[in-house]
């Protein structure tokens, strides 16, 4: 099973499923690092008691050759689409186990690849289904969507292997479900660039048999573009702060504001899917902006922090859960939330119905309301309808066989590349009618129907199509609800291609000539960066530069007023200051600010490009269960870090309480750095806590980090992260010095909105990148059973 998956089981139940439905049967965890394994092989070697080992795919390959001395009765893979192909490195070795019996366990069926199922069939019986016969076995049932007599063969071939089991057979009590197709418009800024993305390669247009892989680009590019116009670089205005222009430059983002404005205040909760992080990044943004409670888990996210993620959402009254249609697409569940909103749709509608099973699943009380947002006139509404037409060929197979089993077509190289270009024309005739926006208002009441106390209503409502999962219609990608679309707007569609194709042609032919053949023409479509509004009167270049200088200047002018008054200011407190601490025989625990010298800079640089582009093993923190307080070294000097506001308050419970016990230092020095007003944010007070216990070699030190601000009504702030950046890069400078490695809690556990995602980046830029040791804590909620050696800490596997 996926890594992520075995933690989920051991952190939340504790082996409690398998303990419940087999309270006979003993279980061993089988993970950890490369030590810890080798301990569990030596017990395992000598106790044969065990009837279950819980493992993970990875400790399946890396172990092989220890796993495959047992002689396993049943071999049990869950999400067994990863065996899809038989020539993979996780197929061979599996297949290489000896076992009596095997069994896979999939909730993603297979989609029109016979060579996938095939490979699954190779895994569970390789003497019936043997590898070298996979291309014949493909070949002989490759009409299986238009010869009957085939597919009853195929079907009663399957039939002993195969058990399909939906929802609706296992559990009567599940509440119903309804899909809802929200349709959106674009903003002008999308339009533009929309027109702009069609005609930045026009060697891909320029024939029926134009590169596949450019046409695939420029698909690519307008998704984004229908997404979010600040996908791009260079789109978004400086000096890029989060603001209501973050929502109007997109239809799609000013739709789903209304929606979830709606939700909100409907008391319903939310799964959020894109497929793209990027997207993703946009919409946590978006979350801060509004003020919404929300979690985030996509394929950068780590075992641990996943299980948190997950926990949190089922425990609190979080809004929002922004997920990854691939990274949370599988294997979770998240059935606190009544609603799923696709921002965007995945190419195989199959992982998008994994996607709201999250919810709607064995464990839901309520129903479930599916919302799709798509860009109307645009490449998303296409893609939505040939998505459509796949699902319903799916069921056709499905309902004979018990299993999705849609020949593998193989089309000609020109066949894919002219649905390309039919692809990226719908819709045009329609969206280029006009340059202004079509964001409109629409009332959500009356599509999504009423909702009371966060319960749907499941009245049946005219907007809303219900997916019904049996359901089968015949269908090609262009026919939508029953009507055919691609005879009706092909040909103006290919029209308002042309148009603007000549346009662009034209507008080449001009600027290679000097500028004299347009000159006179209108709507010639401007292929600049400067997206804004155009102005009455066109500034020469001469008085442009001009306007340029004078508003440099003022600018300049004004930043310099403005320093000069602050670095007063400044003077002014801190002669005030240094009175006070001379009055009080004060001295600052403070770490100075150090200037960078070039070498550091170019360190902080190469740091970051190693973020961006080395292993993530290379540049790692290691994750480790235990506590903090007693941190785990060996003769190296240790500093423990921690977050304090700027109000000289020491805190109450949590982390605050065990560094108590450990040292009086903590309190005594953070109140008195409040008194003597030394606690400004961005700063890091460092000093030593060995007053109670010590080590023989080394020493613990706790650097206090002021990353939050309190002010006079008692109002906390979260974790502000220039300032958290500031304290940083003065611990390293600190460590460097000393040797030392850093041992941190993990920060931000209990604050809401608190964006982990950004602190681990930066912990592991000024720490993990330039080889400071970097430990990151989890504090033990549950204590472990496990039938082996008990440890109080353990390294997390990512």
């Amino acid at each position: 099973m996926k890594l992520g998956m075995a933690v989920f089981w051991v952190m939340k139940w504790d082996w409690g499923r398998l303990a419940r439905f087999s309270p006979s049967l003993s279980t061993v965890i089988y993970s950890g690092g490369k030590e810890e394994r080798a301990e569990l092989q030596q017990d395992l070697k000598s106790n044969h008691g065990f009837h279950i080992l819980l493992t993970t795919y990875e400790m399946c390959l890396k172990d092989a050759a220890f796993l495959k001395r047992f002689n396993w009765t049943c071999l049990v893979v869950d999400e067994a689409q990863r065996l899809k192909n038989q020539d993979s490195l996780l197929h061979k070795t599996l297949t290489e186990y000896s076992t009596d019996f095997r069994l896979l366990l999939t909730g993603t069926p297979i989609q029109n690849n016979l060579q996938e199922l095939y490979s699954m069939l190779a895994f569970i019986e390789p003497v019936i289904f043997p590898k070298q016969l996979a291309d014949e076995f493909v070949c002989y049932y490759h009409k299986i969507e238009k010869d009957t007599e085939t597919v009853k063969e195929l079907h009663s071939l399957l039939q002993p292997l195969l058990l399909r089991r939906v929802k609706a057979e296992v559990s009567e009590e599940i509440p119903k479900k309804v899909e809802v197709v929200l349709y959106h418009g674009m903003s002008a800024l999308q339009k533009k660039l929309y027109k702009a993305l069609l005609m930045k390669d026009l060697d891909a247009f320029e024939n029926e048999s134009g590169k596949k892989a450019k046409l695939q680009n420029v698909l690519i590019q307008l998704r984004k573009c229908v997404a979010h116009p600040y996908l791009f670089i260079g789109v978004e205005p400086e000096p890029f702060v989060v603001g209501d222009h973050l929502i109007e430059a997109s239809g799609k983002l000013n739709l789903l504001d209304k929606l979830l404005s709606f939700l909100y205040v409907g008391k319903h909760r939310v799964l959020l899917f894109s497929q793209m992080t990027q997207m993703l990044d946009i919409l946590q943004d978006y979350m801060d902006y509004r003020g919404y409670s929300y979690e985030r888990l996509d394929g950068s996210v780590r075992g641990e922090e996943r299980h948190l993620a997950i926990n949190n959402f089922a425990q609190q009254p979080i809004f929002v859960f922004l997920l990854s249609t691939k990274a949370g697409g599988v294997g979770i569940n998240l059935t606190a939330a009544d609603t799923v909103i696709f921002v965007d749709s995945d190419f195989n509608p199959q992982n998008d119905v994994q996607a709201a099973a999250r919810a709607h699943r064995i464990g839901q009380k309520k129903p479930v309301k599916i919302i799709r947002l798509i860009g109307r006139d645009t490449v998303e509404e296409i893609i939505y309808r040939r998505a459509i037409a796949k699902l319903q060929l799916t069921n056709t197979v499905i309902e004979g066989g018990q299993f999705a089993l849609g020949a593998q077509k193989t089309r000609d190289t020109s066949d894919v590349q002219k649905k390309l270009h039919e692809i990226l024309k719908f819709g045009l005739d329609k969206l280029l009618s006009s340059e202004g926006s079509t964001v409109c208002d629409i009332d959500l009441r009356s599509i999504l129907g009423e909702t009371k106390g966060g319960i749907w209503s499941m009245d049946p409502v005219q907007s809303i199509t219900e997916i019904n999962e049996e359901h089968i219609l015949e269908s090609h990608m262009y026919i939508f609800e029953g009507k055919d679309y691609s005879k009706e707007t092909s040909q103006g569609d290919k029209k308002a291609y042309d148009n603007l194709l000549e346009h662009q042609k034209a507008l080449h032919e001009d600027l290679s000539q000097g500028g004299r053949i347009l000159r006179n023409k209108e709507n010639v479509l401007l292929m600049t960066a400067d997206m804004g509004p155009s102005k009455k009167r066109k500034l020469s270049p001469e008085e442009l530069e001009v306007l340029q200088k004078k508003n440099q200047e003022a600018a300049a002018k004004k930043a310099r007023l403005r320093e000069e008054k602050r670095q007063r200011a400044a003077e002014i407190e801190q002669q005030k200051k240094i009175a006070l601490w001379e009055a009080n025989h004060y001295q600052s625990c403070c770490l100075e600010s150090e200037e960078s010298s070039e070498e550091e800079e170019e360190e902080e640089e190469k740091g970051q490009l190693d973020l961006e582009y080395k292993d993530p093993e290379e540049t790692s923190i290691k994750y480790i269960v235990g506590d903090v307080t007693h941190p785990i070294v060996g003769d190296e000097d240790a500093i423990i870090v921690h977050c304090v506001d700027d109000s000289g308050h020491w805190g109450r419970g949590g982390l605050f309480t065990a560094l108590g016990n450990r040292s009086d230092q903590p309190k005594k020095i953070y109140e008195l750095a409040g008194k003597m007003k030394d606690l400004a944010l961005g700063g890091a007070l460092l000093f030593c806590i060995d007053d109670k216990e010590s080590r023989n070699k080394g020493t613990d030190l706790l650097a206090l980090i002021v990353a939050q601000h309190r002010d006079h009504s008692n109002n906390l702030s979260g974790i502000k992260l220039p300032a958290l950046e500031k304290g940083l890069k003065k611990i390293y400078q600190e460590a460097k010095k000393r040797n030392a490695s850093i041992h941190l809690p993990r920060i931000g556990y209990s604050i809401k909105g608190f964006n982990w995602y950004g602190t681990e980046r930066l912990i592991r830029k000024y720490l993990g990148s330039r080889g400071i040791p970097t430990y990151v804590y989890y504090f033990p909620r549950i204590k472990a059973c496990s039938s082996s050696k008990e440890s109080t800490v353990a390294i997390l596997q990512s």
